[in-house]
C-alpha cells in the first residue's frame, strides 16, 4: 500500500512538471508611451500652442523594419504583421489605444532602430482588401500615395493636423499604384541605444512646443507649405530628428 502511494505521488509530481514545461512563455513586447514635456499625454491633456489650447483627437502611426544588427520579426496580429505595426489612439473610439509592439524575441542591450513609415512594397494597395494592419481606411490617402505613416489631429479653437506620408508619387490615376518610386518617400529611420527593460517613448513637445498651430496651417506632407517646412525636418525628413522626440526609458 505504501509503495502504491509513492508511485501515485511520483506520477502527480512528474505530471505537474510536464504541465509546467508546456505553459506558454510570455510574448516579448516593447511598449510605446506618448508624452508631452516628459509627462504622459492622454486624450484629456491640454496642449498650449501659440497661446491657444488644444487636445489630442487622434495620434496613430506605422512603425516598421525593426532591427538590432539583424532584422527583428514581429508577431502577426490584428495590428501587426512580421514587418509592420500600427500604434496609437483615436480619442473618439472610447478605448485605450494600441501601444504594444509584439516581438518574436526579446531585445538585447545595444543599437536599436526602426522606420516611421510603411515599406514601399506594402504602401500602395487597397485598404478594403489589405491584410492587418493595413486595412484601416482613415490611415490611407490613395493607392497612388499610399498610407499616412503618422496621423496627428488636434481639436481646439479650430482643428489642426499633421499627416505624414509619401508625396511625388506619379501614376495614371490616384486609384492605381505609382509606376515609379515616389519622389519624396518620407520614410524616417530612427536609431537609438537600448538598455534592458526600457520602453519606447514619443514626446511631441520637441516637435510642436514653439509651433503656433491654427486652423490654416495644417501640414499634409507638402514641403511647399510653411508649416511643413518647419515641422518635417523636426521629424527627420532630410534632417536629423529633433533631440528628445524619440527616446528609450
Amino acid at each position: 500500500m505504501q509503495n502504491c502511494k509513492l508511485i501515485i505521488k511520483s506520477c502527480v509530481f512528474f505530471t505537474l512538471l510536464s504541465l509546467a514545461g508546456c505553459q506558454p512563455r510570455s510574448q516579448p513586447m516593447l511598449n510605446l508611451t506618448l508624452q508631452w514635456q516628459g509627462q504622459p499625454l492622454r486624450c484629456d491633456s491640454q496642449l498650449t500652442l501659440g497661446g491657444q489650447t488644444f487636445q489630442l483627437a487622434q495620434l496613430q502611426l506605422f512603425l516598421s523594419d525593426f532591427s538590432q544588427t539583424q532584422p527583428i520579426a514581429l508577431q502577426s496580429g490584428p495590428y501587426s504583421n512580421e514587418r509592420l505595426v500600427l500604434l496609437g489612439i483615436d480619442c473618439q473610439s472610447n478605448d485605450t489605444g494600441q501601444w504594444q509592439i509584439p516581438l518574436t524575441s526579446p531585445l538585447t542591450p545595444g543599437p536599436f532602430s526602426f522606420t516611421l513609415g510603411v515599406p514601399a512594397e506594402l504602401n500602395h494597395q487597397n485598404p478594403l482588401i489589405a491584410k492587418a494592419p493595413l486595412q484601416q481606411t482613415d490611415m490611407h490617402w490613395s493607392w497612388q500615395h499610399g498610407y499616412k505613416f503618422l496621423r496627428l489631429d488636434l481639436t481646439g479653437p479650430a482643428g489642426w493636423s499633421l499627416h505624414l506620408g509619401s508625396t511625388g508619387c506619379q501614376g495614371p490615376s490616384v486609384m492605381r499604384p505609382p509606376q515609379a518610386p515616389c519622389q519624396q518617400p518620407n520614410q524616417i529611420r530612427v536609431q537609438l541605444q537600448y538598455q534592458a527593460q526600457q520602453q519606447l517613448v514619443l514626446d511631441l513637445a520637441p516637435l510642436l512646443q514653439d509651433f503656433a498651430a491654427n486652423g490654416n496651417n495644417s501640414c499634409m506632407s507638402d514641403q511647399q507649405t510653411h508649416s511643413c517646412r518647419q515641422l518635417l525636418p523636426r521629424l527627420g525628413i532630410e534632417a536629423t530628428a529633433v533631440e528628445g522626440l524619440w527616446q528609450l526609458h
